[in-house]
C-alpha cells in the first residue's frame, strides 16, 4: 500500500445505509420490460438468463476493455453484441462471497458469507429460487470447489453439476476444480439431454484463471513462448523481489504472461459455449450476463498474484457485459456506476419479477446518459487475513480492508493496520499516488466527507448466520497422505 495515515472514525453509529440503496431504482429500459407471472411475455422480453462467471478476472485483461496485449477474439465478439459497463466492481473479492452476492443481490455483511469455506445462510432468497418459482428450469455448473453444494451454494438449482478433475495435490491445484473446457461440454451435454424448457436459468462458472497459471497447450506459450518452462515459483519470486527487484521484475512477467494465457484459454471455451447456445436456438431469446467475481493483483499493491487482502482496483474492477435477446443495444456502453449487488435487480426488473425485500442493489440503466447521477457511493470489503483479524464479534470482516467509491475518488480504510489512503481514479486508475500523502488541503476535505459515510456502512453490518464448513480440510489431508505428501 501506498498510504500510512490512521483512521479517524466518525462520531457515533447511525442508521445502516447499505439496504436504504435499494430505494434508488432508477427508470429506464430495465422497468419498461414489465410482465406478469403466467401471462404472454411483451415482444422483447427475455425468455431464457444466463450467468456465465468467469473467476479471477481482471476487467483489463480483455481486448474489449481496451488491452492491447489481450487474445480474447471470443468476448470481444460477444461485446459487439452486448451492453458493455466500464465502470463495474465487486463488492468482495473472493469466490463464494461475491458469488453469493451475485445470485442474492447483497452486501457480504447482509447475506452473512464472508469468505470461502463459510455457509450460505438458507434464509438468503437466491436467484434460482426466484426463477424456479416462475416457472424455470434451473441449471448450474461449478467450475471449483469454491462452490461446492456443500456450502449451500446451490439452493434453487434444479440441476447442479459438480465434478472436479483436478484434485488437491495435483499439478500444484489448491482446490478441487476443473478445466474450462470441461466446464463447456458438461454444460452442453446436460443441455442436449434436457430437451427444450420453455424457459431456462444457466449458471457456468469458469475458474481458470485462478492460481496456478497453468492453460494447457498451446495456450500456455501464446503469451510467453517459453510457456512454464523454467518459471520461478510465485513464493520464491516474492523473496526474491526484496533482494533481486530487477530480476524478480522481469520473471514477474511470465507470470503475468501465464495469467494472460488462462484467459485466453478461458476465452476460447466460453465461445464455444456461445456457440453451442446459438445453434441450441438459446441465444438468441436469452439474456446473457458475462461478469467475474473479482479480478487479480499481478505486481501490485503488494499483493502479489493473489486476491483477498485489499480493495484496489486490481481485485475490485470486474467484468461485466449484458446481452439482450437479439442483441439488441449491442455494441454500446456505459460509464453507470454498477456493481455486483445490482445484477439480480437489473435482471428480475427486465423480466417484470419483484425483487426481495432485502436487496442491497439497484436495476441499472443500459445507456450513457448525462443525466444519470455518476456519484452513487458504492463500498467493499476484504476477506484476508484471517489470523489475528477475525475477531469483531458481529461481522468477520470488520476489521479488514474495505472502500467507499463516489464520483472519481476512492477511499480505502485497513482497520487492523490503522491505516487510510485517498485515490483520484480519473487520473489515477492503477492507484498509485495516495492523495492523503501529498499534503493537499483539498484531499482531506475529500476524505473527510467519506469517511463518516463509509464507517457508517461498515457499522451497519447485520448479517445472516453463517460458519466455516471443514470438510475439504479433511479430505485434503487424507488426499495428500494417500499421495505419499504426509506421513
Amino acid at each position: 500500500m501506498t498510504g500510512n495515515r490512521p483512521i479517524a472514525e466518525a462520531p457515533g453509529p447511525s442508521a445502516p445505509l447499505g439496504r436504504a440503496l435499494f430505494g434508488l431504482a432508477l427508470a429506464g429500459l430495465a422497468l419498461v420490460l414489465s410482465s406478469c407471472a403466467g401471462t404472454e411475455r411483451p415482444e422483447g422480453e427475455p425468455r431464457h438468463v444466463i450467468f456465465i462467471s468467469i473467476d479471477t478476472a481482471r476487467a483489463d485483461a480483455f481486448g474489449f476493455m481496451g488491452s492491447a496485449d489481450a487474445s480474447t477474439p471470443r468476448l470481444d465478439e460477444l461485446a459487439e453484441e452486448s451492453v458493455v459497463f466500464t465502470d463495474y466492481m465487486t463488492v468482495v473479492p473472493t469466490t463464494l462471497a461475491s458469488h453469493t452476492t451475485l445470485l442474492t443481490g447483497k452486501h457480504p455483511h447482509s447475506h452473512g458469507t464472508p469468505r470461502n469455506g463459510f455457509m450460505v445462510n438458507r434464509e438468503n432468497e437466491m436467484l434460482p429460487e426466484i426463477l424456479k418459482r416462475e416457472g424455470f428450469h434451473t441449471a448450474g455448473f461449478a467450475g471449483s470447489f469454491a462452490l461446492d453444494r456443500r456450502f449451500d451454494f446451490a439452493q434453487g438449482f434444479d440441476h447442479y453439476d459438480q465434478e472436479f478433475e483436478i484434485l488437491v495435490g495435483d499439478s500444484g491445484a489448491d482446490q478441487n476444480q476443473r478445466l474450462a473446457e470441461d466446464v463447456t461440454d458438461a454444460v452442453l451435454s446436460y443441455l442436449d439431454g434436457l430437451g427444450t424448457k420453455e424457459r431456462l436459468f444457466l449458471f457456468a462458472h469458469y475458474f481458470d484463471p485462478h492460481r496456478p497459471y497453468a492453460a494447457p497447450a498451446p495456450f500456455d506459450t501464446i503469451h510467453d513462448g517459453r510457456g512454464r518452462e523454467g518459471l520461478v515459483p510465485i513464493p520464491e519470486l516474492v523473496r526474491m523481489a526484496v533482494v533481486e527487484p530487477e530480476l524478480a521484475s522481469r520473471e514477474a512477467r511470465r507470470h503475468v504472461a501465464q495469467y494472460a494465457s488462462e484467459i485466453s484459454y478461458t476465452d476460447e471455451h466460453v465461445g464455444r459455449l456461445l456457440d453451442g447456445l446459438r445453434t441450441r436456438g438459446i441465444l438468441d431469446e436469452a439474456l446473457l450476463v458475462v461478469t467475474s467475481d473479482h479480478g487479480e493483483s499481478l505486481w501490485e499493491h503488494e499483493e502479489f498474484f493473489d486476491h483477498g487482502r485489499t480493495v484496489h482496483q486490481s481485485t475490485m474492477h470486474s467484468l461485466c457485459l449484458f446481452r439482450l435477446p437479439g442483441g439488441e443495444s449491442g455494441g454500446s456502453r456505459t460509464d453507470e456506476p454498477a456493481a455486483n449487488i445490482d445484477i439480480v435487480p437489473t435482471v428480475l426488473s427486465l423480466l417484470g419479477i419483484d425483487l426481495p425485500a432485502e436487496t442491497d442493489g439497484i436495476a441499472v440503466e443500459f445507456k450513457d446518459d448525462e443525466e444519470l447521477p455518476r456519484d452513487r457511493p458504492r463500498f467493499g470489503q476484504a476477506t484476508k487475513p484471517w489470523r489475528g483479524v477475525e475477531t469483531d464479534i458481529t461481522w468477520h470482516n470488520m476489521l479488514k480492508s474495505r472502500c467507499i467509491r463516489k464520483g472519481p475518488y476512492k477511499l480505502v480504510q485497513t482497520p487492523y493496520l490503522g491505516t487510510e489512503e485517498l485515490y483520484d481514479l480519473r487520473s489515477d486508475p492503477s492507484e498509485t499516488l495516495d492523495l492523503l500523502g501529498t499534503g493537499e488541503r483539498e484531499a482531506h476535505s475529500v476524505a473527510a466527507g467519506l469517511r463518516p459515510v463509509l464507517v457508517e456502512w461498515a457499522r451497519s453490518a447485520d448479517p445472516l448466520e453463517s460458519w466455516f464448513e471443514s470438510s475439504q480440510k479433511r479430505e485434503t489431508i487424507e488426499r495428500l497422505r494417500s499421495l505419499g505428501y504426509l506421513q
